[in-house]
């Protein structure tokens, strides 16, 4: 067999101009042009040979050959569309009794009409649509029509053989639902679907010949898509279930390319960690004299390149910790940890970066005994919240770190005088790559990810985060640790 061929029957030349060249363009889609009924009669009986799966009649062609043309796609079973230059009742019900699977507009302003309702078609070959239905005539009838669509169209008779074919083709898009059936009832047979395949992008439309027209709103309240009453056109059907193809196409196409920016995320945070700390690494060897010694500029340069690398490092940190959040990868390695000694390390290493702004750090913190945490985790917690409360605090202010116990939790508080969050930006506090109305105080850049990162270690800790704030009396960053795994209850943490 060929490839799939579109046949034009008409004598618009603009139509033809068209429908060829748009199709041409389309991958895996030809059309051919006649304004010979004799030929284009001919091209259908061999469709098969041909290649043919549309012919596309202009109703503007002698009734007679209209006529002609429709009895021969309809013998040899080849979808016919029907095409006028405007739309009126009398061409649509003519097309409708000839059997046209549509009729569509092709004007000059939607000049593309025609193909791109030629190329979903060929599209629709790759569609497939489950139709569950206990009836053998509605079951047959359902498929003839969808078929004619192009579509791959699978049979159930019971929601039992529904939910097997399910299980057994991930790739089905559609399925429609009969409301009235003896083992199990279409609303109810909807809601096993919603959960038993809750991760899969799956359009479920309702039928129902029933009189209650409230069937319509069980269908949609339990996780139905749309919902269709007997008896239904043709057309109504294609549109229905075409509209629901397309919202799971956009899905899964939303879904891939989340996969590649995730994927991207990571792997542009393994290429860029492994050269950043080769830069802090030699600045670093240069600050302490490995080098021989140097002059104060030099020295002043190094301490730029290896602040500005160890910049670079918790960047990349970030991006490879959100990317492990957003695929539930990161899984806390717990191991007994003195917190108030990882906080007052964190609280040093922070005192670099706040003293160039004046910033004065203070620490009040109370001896625990050790917790089963991942201490590198809850490291770039600490780092994270006490960046944050620096870059948003004034010059010559005081960030204070608190740290007590309450209700079986470490609870840790980061208060600074920054301008505080506004009550309508707190729900967008902890979400990825989301910037307020408050401005870092010395123009620190940032694309907010440590809050989101924050938030995402200490859930995978059970732990909770939440912000005390109050617009221009600064902000108090909290996190709260459950202390109910504790490593020895008998043993406390002295920090020096």
């Amino acid at each position: 067999m060929s490839d799939p061929r579109i046949l034009l029957a008409s004598d618009n030349a603009a139509l033809a101009a068209n429908l060829v060249g748009h199709c041409s363009a389309a991958s895996g889609l030809r059309a051919i042009r006649t304004d010979n009924s004799d030929a284009a009669t001919a091209a259908l009986a061999e469709a098969g040979a041909q290649g043919i799966v549309l012919c596309v009649v202009d109703m503007a062609l002698p009734q007679a050959e209209v006529e002609r043309l429709a009895a021969a796609a309809v013998r040899h079973r080849i979808p016919w569309l029907a095409v006028g230059d405007r739309y009126t009742p009398d061409l649509r019900k003519r097309a409708e009794t000839l059997d046209a699977i549509d009729y569509v507009v092709a004007d000059a302003e939607d000049s593309q009409a025609v193909a791109r309702f030629a190329e979903r078609l060929l599209r629709n070959r790759l569609v497939r649509i489950l139709v569950v239905e206990d009836s053998a005539f509605m079951r047959a009838h359902l498929r003839r029509q969808l078929r004619r669509y192009q579509f791959r169209v699978h049979m159930a008779a019971t929601p039992g053989m529904g939910m097997r074919i399910l299980e057994q083709r991930p790739d089905i898009m559609a399925v429609i639902i009969d409301y009235d059936m003896p083992d199990q009832n279409g609303v109810e047979l909807t809601r096993n679907i919603r959960r038993h395949f809750r991760h899969r992008e799956i359009c479920l439309i309702g039928i129902s010949g029933k009189a209650p027209r409230s069937i319509s709103a069980e269908f949609l309240k339990n996780g139905g898509d749309d919902y269709l009453h007997k008896p239904f056109e043709r057309e109504e059907l294609y549109s229905r279930v075409l509209h629901g193809v397309v919202a799971v196409e956009r899905m899964l196409e939303i879904k891939r390319l989340e996969r590649l920016r995730r994927m991207f995320l990571s792997m542009l945070a393994h290429d860029l960690k492994s050269p950043a700390g080769g830069i802090v690494g030699a600045a670093n060897l240069i600050l302490d004299g490995i080098c021989g010694q140097v002059g104060g500029e030099v020295r002043e340069m190094a301490a730029v390149i290896s602040q500005a690398g160890r910049r670079l490092c918790t960047l990349a940190s970030n991006m490879q910790d959100l990317t492990r959040l957003e695929t539930g990868r990161l899984e806390p390695v717990l191991a007994p940890t003195c917190l108030d000694s990882l906080i007052l390390e964190r609280v040093r290493l922070a005192e670099a970066t706040a003293s160039g702004k004046g910033i004065r750090l203070e620490i009040a913190t109370r001896p625990l005994p050790p917790m089963e945490i991942d201490a590198d985790l809850v490291a770039r917690l600490l780092d994270n919240v006490l960046s944050n409360a620096v870059k948003f605090s004034p010059m010559r202010s005081v960030v204070r770190v608190e740290m007590d116990a309450a209700a079986q939790e470490a609870v840790v508080r980061v208060r600074d005088q920054g301008p505080g969050i506004l009550p309508e930006e707190r729900a967008r506090l902890f979400k990825p790559f989301e910037r307020l109305s408050a401005k870092p105080t010395a123009g620190e850049k940032s694309l907010g990810l440590g809050l989101a990162i924050a938030e995402g270690i200490v859930a995978a800790h059970g732990g909770r985060i939440w912000v005390e704030s109050l617009p221009g009396q600064g902000a108090s960053f909290c996190f709260a640790l459950p202390l109910g795994n504790v490593a020895d209850q008998s043993s406390v943490c002295i920090c020096e």
